[in-house]
């Protein structure tokens, strides 16, 4: 019987075609515009190498301080020429300068370009050290042999926006199947079929099982079908493919025992969507999903107790060192909360039937 019911429950989703897209777009299209904006973002960020500049003395001006920074400026990457003449701004733009810095007897300004952002940022920095420390000193310290004790400490190497947009959201979508379960929740009040499992011998457990197995194959085949669609299309990385997958598929399981619990306990299609969706971005939030928990400022306390914490931080350090010490505790926290609900969602169930019976 439990048979019967997981073919014609695998019908009622596939009928209901609209969720099934929305699994398989909703996660590519969020990845495309996230990764895509995150990716410019970071660039601004990025490092430079080398860069011109210029100066100017005023007639007061200590020509002594500015060979002084033109020297260490070379050893930063900062390099220096003069234009006596002219105005400035006409003198960068001309010469493509980053930065120009105008010395006076009291002191200096810094001109900086909108066109080098980083860069006018970095002179700044330079010439705010430079002065505030005394350039000679800061020379005199260099030509001397200083013997520093090195100690490498392991890190977490710099993530890809892409990558890391392309992972987190495949997980985040995991947890939001109740989309998928819509064609089958809502013909079972549509057409009273929860009435007729009252007079059959089918159990509450037969029941659950005859939702969660086949919710659980659809979505996961939506999530594979999505995640190698975004593979190819962003070239996203991910550590250890097998491992990965499982990982996924964990907490699909633990999502849909989640949605299944809600609905047992609220007997409401609409109800079960907006508690799943408020949890789920709750979890999310804390977890990741929209903010990279690599820069989050909440105590950490809230994110351990997240699940979707603990799936991203394995799967994008997997991605990105090929191991990580939060995979045990994703894989048994999925397992727990597929375990606990799945009982709830059973129990609230037969309590609902038997009332009803």
């Amino acid at each position: 019987m439990i048979r019967y019911l997981i073919k014609n429950n695998f019908k009622l989703m596939f009928r209901n075609t609209w969720s099934i897209v929305v699994m398989l777009l909703g996660p590519i299209l969020v990845i495309a515009v996230l990764s895509s904006a995150f990716t410019e973002l970071m660039k601004s960020y990025e490092g430079v190498d080398e860069f011109s500049v210029g100066y100017r003395l005023q007639e007061a001006a200590d020509g002594h301080m500015i060979e002084a920074a033109k020297v260490a400026g070379e050893e930063a990457g900062i390099l220096f020429y003069e234009y006596p003449e002219g105005d400035i701004q006409d003198v960068m733009e001309k010469n493509e300068l980053a930065g120009f810095v105008e010395f006076s007897e009291d002191g200096y300004v810094v001109y900086k370009s909108g066109d080098y952002e980083v860069e006018g940022i970095t002179l700044e920095y330079f010439m705010h050290r430079a002065m505030q420390e005394g350039v000679n000193a800061v020379l005199r310290m260099e030509e001397q042999e200083v013997v520093l004790p090195v100690t490498e400490l392991e890190f977490m190497p710099a993530v890809d926006s892409v990558d890391y947009y392309g992972i987190i959201y495949i997980v985040y979508f995991c947890w939001c199947c109740s989309i998928c379960a819509t064609g089958v929740l809502g013909n079972e009040k549509k057409y009273g079929i929860v009435r007729r499992f009252q007079v059959s011998n089918i159990s509450e457990t037969q029941n659950y099982l005859s939702k969660f197995i086949p919710l659980t194959l659809v979505v996961s085949v939506a999530m594979a079908v999505t995640t190698g669609i975004t593979i190819l299309l962003f070239d996203i990385h991910w550590g250890n493919p097998i491992l990965s997958a499982f990982i996924v598929l964990m907490m699909i399981m633990a999502g849909n025992a989640l949605s299944l619990m809600l609905y047992n306990i609220s007997d409401n299609l609409v109800i079960t969507v907006i508690m799943l969706f408020m949890v789920v971005w709750f979890m999310g939030f804390f977890g990741g999903s929209f903010e990279t928990y690599m820069f989050s400022s909440w105590p950490d306390l809230l994110k351990q107790l997240s699940p979707i914490y603990h799936g991203n931080r394995a799967l994008v350090e997997l991605s990105c060192m090929g191991k990580s010490d939060y995979v045990t505790g994703s894989i048994l926290y999925s397992l727990a909360v597929s375990v606990i609900c799945s009982a709830i969602a059973i129990l609230a169930g037969s309590i609902r039937k038997r009332g009803r019976a």
